[in-house]
């Protein structure tokens, strides 16, 4: 070590008084993250400055929330820019309440599961149903995944005044899944609401006819974890009664989440057009 490297920390030192481990700080420093003041050229050694510290401990508090490797590349010249930082930030704290809802719709699945276990297996009747033509107010997009669709409610519901639609008494909510299968994100998804009559569209909120519909229909009596059972209930009714599907399946939200916080309470008819094959 030369005499000007006597007041550089060593790479253990700077270990110990950051309290991130030698292998991290290794590969902090292939990375970008956290790169030494000096490296000895005959030893090898990293060698960092004493003013590194207050750098690391960020970078410690910023992972600890966190953030990945090439995050806290990013943030490492951010890290006197309060403004800068504040974005940084508030990204990932959305991500995390993003992240944190799917965990508890996780938690709500395994506990669906466990009660499955516990109690006999669902009943589902399947009904053939006529329903007449409709006239509705629709909105229709893609959105990011299917939990997403009280996005598309809230534009719809937005929409209604200034479209002119008035909904009708009692109105039926409806969700149209347009994609021809499953999709893992983007799907296809309108939404319609019942109203009195004809009305001129007017931006996104669009009046739609429907014609009258065949209909094998399934209800669901609870939180949506239970509507595997009601869609293959709808399979073997419609391979068993010598039918085809013929449109986009679609939900009647009979009691909606927005009219009952108890998903206990909620009732949904799940509904796949039908023909006879």
């Amino acid at each position: 070590m030369t005499p000007s490297d006597e007041h550089l920390l060593r790479i253990g030192d700077l270990s110990r008084l950051s309290m991130i481990s030698v292998r991290m700080l290794r590969h902090y420093d292939e990375h970008g993250v956290l790169r030494p003041a000096r490296v000895d050229p005959d030893s090898g050694y990293r060698l960092y400055s004493s003013t590194q510290l207050r750098t690391a401990a960020r970078v410690r508090e910023l992972r600890d929330v966190g953030l990945g490797v090439a995050e806290l590349a990013r943030c490492v010249p951010l890290l006197d820019d309060a403004e800068a930082m504040r974005e940084v930030l508030a990204e990932h704290r959305l991500r995390l309440e993003t992240e944190a809802g799917t965990v508890a719709d996780r938690i709500r699945g395994v506990d669906h599961l466990i009660t499955a276990l516990e109690e006999p297996p669902m009943s589902v009747e399947i009904t053939h149903r006529t329903v007449p033509a409709r006239t509705v107010a629709s909105l229709r997009d893609t959105i990011p995944t299917y939990a997403d669709e009280g996005l598309l409610w809230q534009r719809l519901m937005v929409g209604l005044p200034a479209a002119g639609a008035v909904p009708a008494e009692n109105p039926r909510s409806v969700a149209v899944f347009h994609d021809p299968d499953h999709v893992e994100a983007g799907p296809d998804v309108e939404v319609q609401l019942d109203v009195v009559g004809p009305f001129t569209s007017h931006g996104e909120v669009a009046c739609v006819e429907v014609p009258e519909q065949q209909n094998a229909v399934g209800v669901l009596h609870g939180p949506y974890e239970g509507i595997s059972e009601v869609m293959e209930a709808l399979g073997r009714w419609v391979a068993e009664h010598g039918y085809a599907f013929a449109g986009p399946m679609f939900n009647v939200y009979v009691v909606s989440p927005q009219e009952d916080p108890d998903p206990a309470r909620w009732v949904t008819e799940v509904c796949m057009p039908v023909t006879r094959g």
